[in-house]
Protein backbone atom coordinates (compact mmCIF):
# COMPACT_ATOMS: atom_id res chain seq x y z
CA UNK A 1 0.00 0.00 0.00
CA UNK A 2 1.06 3.54 -0.73
CA UNK A 3 2.63 5.83 1.81
CA UNK A 4 -0.23 8.25 2.61
CA UNK A 5 2.05 11.27 3.07
CA UNK A 6 3.82 10.64 -0.23
CA UNK A 7 0.48 10.22 -2.00
CA UNK A 8 -0.74 13.57 -0.62
CA UNK A 9 2.53 15.15 -1.74
CA UNK A 10 2.34 13.98 -5.36
CA UNK A 11 -1.24 15.21 -5.58
CA UNK A 12 0.07 18.72 -4.71
CA UNK A 13 1.80 18.83 -8.10
CA UNK A 14 4.98 17.90 -9.91
CA UNK A 15 6.96 20.95 -8.81
CA UNK A 16 6.34 20.25 -5.12
CA UNK A 17 6.97 16.51 -5.61
CA UNK A 18 10.26 17.00 -7.46
CA UNK A 19 11.43 19.46 -4.80
CA UNK A 20 10.68 16.89 -2.09
CA UNK A 21 12.50 14.18 -4.08
CA UNK A 22 15.56 16.41 -4.36
CA UNK A 23 15.57 17.03 -0.60
CA UNK A 24 14.93 13.35 0.21
CA UNK A 25 17.00 11.53 -2.40
CA UNK A 26 17.62 8.61 -0.01
CA UNK A 27 13.88 7.77 0.23
CA UNK A 28 12.36 5.30 -2.22
CA UNK A 29 8.76 6.46 -2.64
CA UNK A 30 5.93 3.96 -2.28
CA UNK A 31 2.85 4.89 -4.30
CA UNK A 32 1.84 1.28 -4.92
CA UNK A 33 -1.84 0.56 -5.53
CA UNK A 34 -2.60 4.31 -5.78
CA UNK A 35 -5.27 5.77 -8.01
CA UNK A 36 -3.48 8.40 -10.10
CA UNK A 37 -5.83 8.28 -13.08
CA UNK A 38 -5.79 11.46 -15.18
CA UNK A 39 -2.84 12.78 -13.16
CA UNK A 40 -0.58 15.44 -14.63
CA UNK A 41 2.88 14.03 -13.93
CA UNK A 42 4.85 15.59 -16.78
CA UNK A 43 8.59 15.63 -15.86
CA UNK A 44 7.88 14.02 -12.45
CA UNK A 45 10.82 12.28 -10.78
CA UNK A 46 9.41 8.83 -9.99
CA UNK A 47 12.71 6.99 -10.33
CA UNK A 48 13.41 4.03 -8.03
CA UNK A 49 9.82 4.19 -6.70
CA UNK A 50 7.35 1.40 -5.96
CA UNK A 51 4.42 1.96 -8.30
CA UNK A 52 3.20 -1.63 -8.39
CA UNK A 53 -0.49 -1.92 -9.31
CA UNK A 54 -0.83 1.88 -9.63
CA UNK A 55 -3.68 3.17 -11.79
CA UNK A 56 -2.30 5.69 -14.29
CA UNK A 57 -4.97 5.51 -16.98
CA UNK A 58 -5.29 8.73 -19.00
CA UNK A 59 -2.32 10.28 -17.13
CA UNK A 60 0.32 12.56 -18.62
CA UNK A 61 3.79 11.20 -17.86
CA UNK A 62 5.55 13.01 -20.72
CA UNK A 63 9.31 13.20 -19.99
CA UNK A 64 8.79 11.66 -16.53
CA UNK A 65 11.73 9.90 -14.88
CA UNK A 66 10.67 6.33 -14.13
CA UNK A 67 14.18 4.86 -14.24
CA UNK A 68 14.49 1.62 -12.25
CA UNK A 69 10.90 2.00 -11.02
CA UNK A 70 8.80 -1.03 -10.15
CA UNK A 71 5.55 -0.80 -12.13
CA UNK A 72 4.38 -4.42 -11.93
CA UNK A 73 0.74 -4.76 -13.02
CA UNK A 74 0.39 -0.97 -13.40
CA UNK A 75 -2.39 0.29 -15.64
CA UNK A 76 -1.39 2.75 -18.38
CA UNK A 77 -4.47 2.71 -20.62
CA UNK A 78 -4.29 5.78 -22.88
CA UNK A 79 -1.44 7.21 -20.76
CA UNK A 80 1.06 9.55 -22.39
CA UNK A 81 4.59 8.28 -21.71
CA UNK A 82 6.17 10.16 -24.60
CA UNK A 83 9.91 10.74 -24.01
CA UNK A 84 9.67 9.15 -20.53
CA UNK A 85 12.75 7.48 -19.05
CA UNK A 86 11.80 3.90 -18.20
CA UNK A 87 15.33 2.45 -18.30
CA UNK A 88 15.53 -0.79 -16.32
CA UNK A 89 11.95 -0.34 -15.07
CA UNK A 90 9.95 -3.45 -14.19
CA UNK A 91 6.65 -3.33 -16.09
CA UNK A 92 5.83 -7.05 -15.75
CA UNK A 93 2.14 -7.64 -16.33
CA UNK A 94 1.47 -3.93 -16.97
CA UNK A 95 -1.49 -2.91 -19.10
CA UNK A 96 -0.20 -0.61 -21.85
CA UNK A 97 -3.38 -0.51 -23.94
CA UNK A 98 -3.46 2.52 -26.25
CA UNK A 99 -0.46 4.09 -24.48
CA UNK A 100 1.81 6.62 -26.19
CA UNK A 101 5.40 5.40 -25.80
CA UNK A 102 6.91 7.45 -28.63
CA UNK A 103 10.54 8.40 -27.97
CA UNK A 104 10.36 6.70 -24.53
CA UNK A 105 13.52 5.00 -23.26
CA UNK A 106 12.73 1.42 -22.23
CA UNK A 107 16.31 0.17 -22.48
CA UNK A 108 16.71 -2.99 -20.36
CA UNK A 109 13.11 -2.69 -19.12
CA UNK A 110 11.21 -5.81 -18.11
CA UNK A 111 7.88 -6.00 -19.97
CA UNK A 112 7.19 -9.71 -19.41
CA UNK A 113 3.50 -10.54 -19.83
CA UNK A 114 2.63 -6.87 -20.47
CA UNK A 115 -0.53 -6.20 -22.49
CA UNK A 116 -0.32 -3.98 -25.55
CA UNK A 117 -2.81 -3.10 -28.29
CA UNK A 118 -2.56 -2.13 -31.94
CA UNK A 119 -3.02 1.52 -30.88
CA UNK A 120 0.17 1.62 -28.78
CA UNK A 121 2.59 4.13 -30.31
CA UNK A 122 6.20 2.89 -30.42
CA UNK A 123 7.75 5.37 -32.87
CA UNK A 124 11.45 5.73 -31.98
CA UNK A 125 10.90 3.94 -28.65
CA UNK A 126 14.17 2.54 -27.31
CA UNK A 127 13.60 -1.17 -26.65
CA UNK A 128 17.29 -2.14 -26.61
CA UNK A 129 17.76 -5.00 -24.17
CA UNK A 130 14.07 -4.93 -23.19
CA UNK A 131 12.41 -8.21 -22.25
CA UNK A 132 8.98 -8.51 -23.93
CA UNK A 133 8.60 -12.28 -23.44
CA UNK A 134 4.97 -13.24 -22.98
CA UNK A 135 3.75 -9.75 -23.93
CA UNK A 136 0.51 -9.69 -25.93
CA UNK A 137 -1.03 -7.42 -28.54
CA UNK A 138 2.10 -6.24 -30.38
CA UNK A 139 2.64 -6.40 -34.13
CA UNK A 140 5.85 -6.55 -36.14
CA UNK A 141 4.97 -3.17 -37.71
CA UNK A 142 4.96 -1.59 -34.24
CA UNK A 143 8.30 -3.21 -33.36
CA UNK A 144 9.75 -2.03 -36.69
CA UNK A 145 9.07 1.58 -35.63
CA UNK A 146 10.95 1.04 -32.34
CA UNK A 147 14.70 0.80 -31.77
CA UNK A 148 15.77 -2.75 -30.89
CA UNK A 149 19.00 -4.71 -30.67
CA UNK A 150 20.11 -8.33 -30.39
CA UNK A 151 19.44 -8.27 -26.63
CA UNK A 152 15.77 -7.31 -27.11
CA UNK A 153 13.63 -10.34 -26.24
CA UNK A 154 10.41 -10.36 -28.27
CA UNK A 155 7.33 -12.53 -27.62
CA UNK A 156 7.48 -15.89 -29.42
CA UNK A 157 4.70 -14.98 -31.86
CA UNK A 158 6.64 -11.88 -32.97
CA UNK A 159 9.95 -13.72 -33.29
CA UNK A 160 8.26 -16.06 -35.77
CA UNK A 161 6.55 -13.18 -37.61
CA UNK A 162 9.85 -11.27 -37.92
CA UNK A 163 11.59 -14.42 -39.24
CA UNK A 164 8.83 -14.81 -41.87
CA UNK A 165 9.31 -11.18 -42.94
CA UNK A 166 13.01 -11.85 -43.36
CA UNK A 167 12.34 -14.88 -45.56
CA UNK A 168 9.96 -12.88 -47.76
CA UNK A 169 12.74 -10.41 -48.52
CA UNK A 170 14.95 -13.09 -50.07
Amino acid sequence: MANVEQLKLIKQGVERWNQWREQNSNIKPDLSESDLRQAYLQKANLSHANLNKVKLQFSNLTSANLKETSLKKAKFQEANLQSANLQSANLSGASMLEANLQYADLENAILKDAQFSEDVLLNQTNLKGANLEGATGLSSSQINLAITDKQTKLPDYLEEEMDDDFLLQM
